[in-house]
């Protein structure tokens, strides 16, 4: 394997892990709204089909529960452009991130050069926010996951089993909050490239299979290297 990638901080989590609304999403002061919306409008006028929906931000992470509050996608955006932004309130955006395991191996993705967040990394797959999709007010990680699975691989809920859920890893500067998960899949991994350039929403310029014996790659989000070190 190649070297550990900077430290992030780690928590282990039960598998039955619990995510709760602990509360409503705070006001900002007229001087943080500025600068907020100054952050989202620089932002658009790059990525024009950014979407403002709600995400989950933790505000307790602990093994057995996460308790946290929705937010705006605009304010956490403009957290990662400025991260000092909210000073000791800062949000911890929630994100679910797999552990892809087909009958090859385990399937890691190479983040687009394009993304806003860590472009040209290798990440667990899929990943991405946990977002309020219907309006609901509960938090269901597991179909979070398989929405994202949907979404960036093409695959089908009967495509897919959620397993546990295995560990929580933070950046220190964006403080998004990576909860990673256990997720079997039915097909091989190259059926699995070909649904994901069929299907998917082109988050992934490339996949690769893991095997015992394979080198991993340099750019590797620390979520993905402490979810394999837990996996040997």
């Amino acid at each position: 394997m190649s070297p550990s990638p900077p430290e992030w901080p780690v928590t282990p989590l039960n598998p039955d892990l619990v995510v709760r609304v602990g509360r409503s999403m705070p006001a900002l002061s007229p001087e943080i709204e500025a600068r907020v919306m100054s952050h989202w409008d620089a932002a658009l006028a790059e990525y024009p089909n950014l979407y403002n929906g709600r995400v989950f931000c933790a505000d307790v992470i602990g093994p057995d529960i996460i308790n946290g509050h929705w937010s705006e996608y605009r304010r956490v955006l403009a957290q990662m452009r400025e991260p000092d932004l909210y000073g000791p309130q800062m949000l911890r955006p929630l994100a679910v991130v797999g552990l892809l395991r087909t009958r090859d191996g385990i399937v890691i993705g190479q983040r687009s050069e394009h993304s806003i967040y860590l472009p040209g990394y290798w990440q667990g797959a899929p990943a991405g926010n946990v977002e309020s999709r219907e309006g609901e007010a509960e938090i269901n990680l597991a179909a979070q996951l398989l929405a994202e699975c949907h979404e960036e691989l093409g695959l089908t809920d009967t495509d897919c089993q959620v397993g546990a859920c295995l560990l929580a890893c933070e950046h220190p500067q964006t403080h998004i909050v990576d909860v990673g998960m256990d997720i079997a899949i039915t097909v091989d991994f190259e059926t699995l490239q070909e649904r994901c350039h069929r299907l998917g929403n082109a988050e992934y310029q490339a996949l690769r299979l893991i095997q015992p014996d394979t080198q991993l790659p340099a750019r590797l989000v620390p979520t993905l290297f402490a979810m394999l070190e837990q996996n040997r």
